[in-house]
């Protein structure tokens, strides 16, 4: 809900917002704006990784690959969050998180109690976390914050905690500009990173829909990279101190109250993995991932702070991306959740065509995309793709690829996308934060690693290719009068639609008349 908020509230073409404006001017008037002054002390990554624990087995496997980093999937959704767990209750001096969603639910309070529990042990905890989610949990935070290692800084945030709505209208230049990163750092020797959130449906845990998704695990140099771009945002004038936002400045009375609230909340029948991790499972889990790291060439891209201020327009990496797939000479294999192509990217797809290069895009089914806005998007520019002889897939809602991830209570939920990944000849390969959609390229903030090397490659292009096949998606093509049909295997046999699958007449009425205005730049 809160991206269509953003993807339709740019004014243009929204009839009332004039008057939206002045009602809102109005009411934020008549209120108290601003935060409470804090002390806000600039902090930095640790200069060096730590030497000891996991963190200094990490450092010695790194050593023996001088000038490489070490790169490892992470595509079921148990491995994804037990390896973040990993990352937290081995961590000996630091822990870096950073994300634009994280979620009040299970998986939210246990990944929470986790940085609770290491910053018992003595790690200093950063939290970074966006504030297009982030509601009516100022005071909570704010007393888990109490804690002596732990800080927790809020992105971008609305000043009128109570107005949201109307205060995004009157500033919606400031306000349309999130922090979309998703990067968690141990002791600035291993990260996580990649397109999951901390919430329940990118673990498994929903009970009305679940995100297939792709994270990787890094190590090594480029680590330093990552918490350096960390650092960059954390220190930034847009991170606010979480108790800035509260009257009164929580102490450990507060804190002890809100840990056990936290922990009462969790709800363990909803995880489909034991909530206590035995500490000897993990080790083995950190030694697997780090037995089939590759140890390669990788590069950082994110969106500079600065570019998020309209200050540094070499600072964005859409060019880069836009580059590397316009470089293809064989095959681009791309995932994405919100995939919409403007014009550029058009003209590029179609000269691939032309040059032999096979392309082939996995995006969300209508019936799947919690955006609808965004699919109206993609949907104004499907055939056109098509015709650049692009072979288009769409994810199924009952995809087993995904649904054999969850946990028993989420088995009749649907099947959602939310990769952002792709494979460029079979050496190149990218990951992270970015979907190929003009709100990735132009407002939000974006992070993702780059690696040249055919061995990562073929880890990443297995799960591109799993969520490809016929038993997880649609094959989306156009009939000889050039009407959208699209086609899949049930049990054996060939289906085919000529509407959006498994959809309802009104979701598809509510496409098409986003399909007629005029969002595309916000999408």
């Amino acid at each position: 809900m809160d991206r269509l908020l953003l993807n339709i509230r740019k004014g243009r073409g929204v009839a009332l917002r004039g008057m939206a404006i002045g009602i809102a001017v109005a009411m934020t008037a008549a209120c108290a704006p601003g935060f409470r002054d804090v002390p806000r002390t600039p902090s930095r990554a640790l200069a060096t990784p730590s030497s000891g624990g996991v963190a200094g087995r990490i450092g010695a496997a790194a050593r023996q690959h001088p000038g490489r980093s070490g790169f490892a999937v992470l595509d079921g959704n148990r491995e994804a969050f037990v390896d973040r767990i990993a990352l937290a209750d081995f961590a000996r001096e630091t822990l870096d998180v950073q994300y634009y969603i994280w979620s009040a639910d299970t998986a939210g309070l246990l990944l929470a109690d986790h940085l609770v529990k290491a910053a018992d042990r003595g790690v200093r905890v950063r939290c970074l976390i966006d504030d297009v989610n982030f509601k009516k949990r100022d005071s909570s935070t704010a007393s888990l914050a109490a804690h002596p290692n732990i800080e927790v800084r809020i992105f971008n945030p609305h000043r009128h905690r109570s107005q949201r709505t109307l205060e995004f209208l009157t500033r919606f230049g400031t306000l349309n500009r999130r922090m979309h990163n998703k990067v968690m750092v141990m002791d600035n020797a291993c990260a996580i990173i990649g397109g999951r959130n901390i919430a329940d449906q990118y673990f498994g845990m929903n009970e009305d829909y679940n995100n297939r998704d792709l994270d990787i695990a890094a190590a090594g140099p480029i680590v330093r990279q990552v918490s350096a771009t960390f650092d960059e945002f954390w220190n930034s004038e847009s991170s606010i101190p979480i108790e800035a936002f509260v009257r009164k400045t929580p102490d450990m009375d507060d804190f002890r109250r809100q840990l056990a609230t936290t922990r009462s909340r969790i709800q363990p029948e909803h995880c489909p993995f034991p909530v206590q991790q035995d500490v000897a499972d993990l080790r083995r889990r950190i030694d697997e991932i780090m037995g089939r790291m590759v140890w390669a060439r990788g590069e950082v891209l994110h969106d500079t702070y600065a570019s998020m201020r309209g200050e540094d327009p070499d600072g964005t990496m859409n060019r880069r991306l836009h580059a590397e797939i316009a470089a293809a000479k064989r095959d681009v294999r791309v995932e994405a959740a919100y995939f919409v192509p403007r014009e550029p990217a058009i003209e590029t797809l179609g000269e691939l065509g032309r040059r032999g290069v096979k392309v082939r895009v996995l995006t969300n089914a209508l019936v799947g995309n919690d955006v609808v806005a965004a699919q109206a998007g993609y949907s104004k520019r499907r055939s056109e793709v098509i015709r650049a002889g692009v072979e288009l897939r769409e994810l199924r809602p009952d995809a087993p690829a995904m649904l054999s991830q969850v946990s028993p209570q989420a088995r009749n939920s649907r099947a959602a996308l939310h990769t952002k990944a792709f494979v460029v000849d079979g050496e190149t390969s990218f990951v992270g934060s970015f979907n190929l959609d003009p709100r990735s390229a132009d407002i939000n903030s974006e992070f993702g690693i780059l690696v040249r090397s055919p061995a990562f490659a073929k880890q990443v292009e297995a799960f591109l290719d799993q969520g490809a096949r016929p038993e997880n998606s649609y094959h989306v093509t156009l009939d000889e009068r050039g009407r959208t049909v699209w086609q899949t295997e049930v049990d054996g046999a060939t289906r085919i639609w000529s509407r959006d699958p498994e959809t309802t007449w009104s979701r598809r009425l509510t496409n098409r008349v986003l399909m007629l205005l005029p969002l595309e730049d916000q999408l």
